[in-house]
């Protein structure tokens, strides 16, 4: 008699469980969006139908999060261009004299002008000019020069080509610093900076060395030291990685090999990253864990540190030019003077809409928010409730996962009480809590 009394309850429970979780559907539902770094698959296909064009001549240009910015430099130049990433819009910006090659850091652009025969900023929020420093420059370079902060370097010649040399300027104290002194027939040029680390191509005879700055401690540091048949160009550096290009001549086989190494400045340690018999072209450019790099009159190429992979985004017969990065978009330069500057957004992560729902178990769906449909998404459903005896940990992949589909995974539970629950997709989580009363799940937010 007493058992026969325990199953009447316990059916007469779950036919009220499942009753209320079909009147109050609002009280097992949790819902959140965010965005997710589930990576898009590479691709070494002619995309040059995503590339936005922004401008119709292939002029030197500079970008930060919020603006790419260039200058006229035919004739008289005496504007600044503002591109608006955002807006995709672009405003001018009249400085006077005879200006080229801006560059841009936070709210500040600093240009060289040639009337003014040295440096001059602009700056964004107060619209002020102002004079810096008066210098040899007697022929311009896009690469001459870089911006960071408060610092800036530059190349200075005098009286030749023989006598550059490296200066870092201060602007907020004015100081002005020689950082080369080199001798004889050899020079130093293509400087670039990023925080306290200075670094630049050290050119002796026939080869060329990458030479590091430290501006806290004053120290310089020979990054790299070659032979007699191999060079290294071009830097540039990001955080704690200096990325240059990379020739080496094979005299006994009386071949050329290309590539791009890498320089950990914490550890000391050089990483070829790649070789193959087609140079690369001109200053590749990194930015966290993705460098550009062209090969001259053929692509324009991402080399991804993480995968070790390359994504082609422009594959043509004309010149193109990557000049910088940030967190979503590269912008570049394709042609000489006719074809134009675009942009293109490398890092486009697609959005995941997770919603998690209780009832004979908990369910989650999962949504492609995005543009871009994902494949092989892991999914994972873990409950940390103390009387979960069946359904504490759920893993498996959606194989595929159109943009705007969506599909639910499950994991059936057993158990009493209070219970987190957390869902994970890739990187994406979501968080929800409710109650477990045998098999079924209520009361999740």
């Amino acid at each position: 008699m007493e058992r026969n009394t325990t199953n009447i309850k316990i059916v007469s429970l779950l036919i009220c469980m499942l009753f209320l979780t079909s009147i109050f559907p609002g009280l097992t539902t949790a819902k959140n969006i965010v965005n997710s770094d589930t990576s898009v698959a590479n691709s070494n296909v002619d995309l040059r139908d995503g590339l936005i064009k922004i401008f119709n001549e292939s002029l030197p240009c500079d970008m930060n999060n919020d603006f790419v910015i260039w200058a006229w430099p035919y004739l008289v130049s005496n504007y600044l261009y503002f591109y608006d990433i955002q807006t995709g819009e672009t405003d001018t910006v009249y400085v006077g004299g005879n200006i080229v090659y801006p560059k841009i850091s936070e709210n500040r652009v600093v240009y060289y002008d040639f009337e003014y025969m040295g440096f001059k900023m602009y700056n964004i929020s107060t619209g002020e000019i102002t004079d810096l420093i008066v210098t040899n420059w007697e022929v311009a370079e896009s690469d001459g020069f870089q911006l960071f902060g408060d610092y800036l370097v530059y190349e200075n010649f005098y009286p030749d080509l023989y006598s550059t040399e490296i200066y870092l300027y201060n602007i907020a104290t004015g100081e002005n610093i020689q950082l080369t002194d080199s001798p004889g027939e050899d020079y130093s040029e293509n400087p670039c900076i990023y925080e306290n680390i200075v670094a630049w191509q050290l050119n002796e005879g026939n080869i060329a060395d990458i030479v590091m700055y430290n501006i806290d401690s004053t120290e310089y540091t020979r990054v790299t030291n070659t032979s007699q048949f191999a060079s290294e160009t071009f830097p540039s550096i990001y955080e704690n990685d200096i990325v240059y290009s990379y020739l080496y001549y094979d005299k006994v086989n009386g071949t050329l090999l290309y590539g791009l190494k890498m320089y950990d400045i914490g550890t000391g340690d050089e990483t070829t990253l790649f070789t193959e018999g087609e140079p690369t072209g001109s200053t590749p450019e990194i930015f966290g864990d993705i460098i550009a790099f062209c090969k001259p009159g053929v692509s324009l190429s991402l080399y991804d540190l993480r995968t070790n992979l390359n994504t082609t985004i422009y594959e043509g017969d004309t010149l193109s030019t990557p000049w910088d990065l940030n967190e979503w978009y590269i912008v570049l330069s394709i042609g000489r003077g006719w074809d134009g500057i675009y942009l293109y957004k490398y890092n486009n992560p697609p959005t995941i809409e997770i919603t998690i729902k209780g009832g004979l178990g908990v369910s989650a769906t999962i949504t492609n928010m995005g543009t871009t449909n994902l494949t092989n998404i892991s999914w994972n459903i873990a409950l940390d409730g103390k009387l979960i005896f069946i359904g504490k940990d759920k893993s498996g992949t959606i194989d595929s996962l159109a943009a705007g589909e969506s599909k639910t995974v499950r994991d059936f539970a057993l158990g009493f009480g209070k219970t987190g629950i957390l869902v994970t997709t890739g990187s994406t989580t979501q968080n929800a809590t409710g109650t477990v009363i045998l098999f079924f799940v209520i009361g999740v937010e």
